[in-house]
């Protein structure tokens, strides 16, 4: 698939099948990780979760936080709307605190867990699989050490950004440029 096609083809899947992509187009997905702009003093860790308990455990948690009736942002469930595949990206955040260097440290991992993130989302689209990036369960597990033991982030990492694939329930649509999104200023 030419990068055009890929790009207005790249779109938040939240339906998908049950078909599980096999292990080559995994092993594809995280290698497209891999190739992103990474800096490397930053300790990285990605964790592929097909366990659906370790899914379920991730979306109680979240209901934790996005179920309950004083909630100021209410998400339905399910989370991860039935994908079959989880990616987790998981990091080592500098303590602000105690590092003077921390807070701009920080600010370049985030930059960094972005491209890793997008490129898998590239890789998925190329593959014909569907993503979509998400955030409640990452958020979920922030105090939650048995949810981070169970989908395998590491001790003394915390969850940064995620993404599920999985084959669509029906074709990716196509999408146009919408420059009303983002305002364009030019600086000559």
């Amino acid at each position: 698939m030419e990068l055009e096609k890929v790009l207005t083809h790249r779109v938040s899947t939240r339906k998908y099948n049950d078909r599980m992509p096999d292990d080559s187009a995994i092993q594809k997905i995280l290698d497209a990780a891999l190739l992103a702009p990474i800096v490397h003093f930053h300790k990285l860790h990605l964790s592929v979760v097909t366990n659906k308990d370790a899914m379920n455990l991730a979306e109680d948690a979240a209901d934790e936080i996005f179920a309950r009736p004083d909630a100021a942002i209410k998400m339905p469930r399910p989370y991860l709307y039935n994908a079959p595949v989880w990616i987790i990206l998981s990091g080592v955040k500098y303590d602000e605190s105690t590092n003077s260097q921390a807070k701009l440290m920080n600010n370049n991992l985030f930059w960094n867990v972005g491209s890793i993130i997008e490129n898998m989302e590239l890789q998925a689209t190329e593959l014909g699989l569907a993503s979509c990036g998400i955030n409640t369960t990452v958020v979920a597990m922030a105090n939650r050490p048995d949810v981070k033991k169970a989908v395998g982030i590491p001790e003394g990492y915390d969850a940064l950004a995620s993404v599920i694939i999985g084959y669509p329930d029906s074709p990716l649509p196509e999408r146009k440029v919408k420059p009303e999104f983002i305002p364009v200023s030019y600086v000559k």
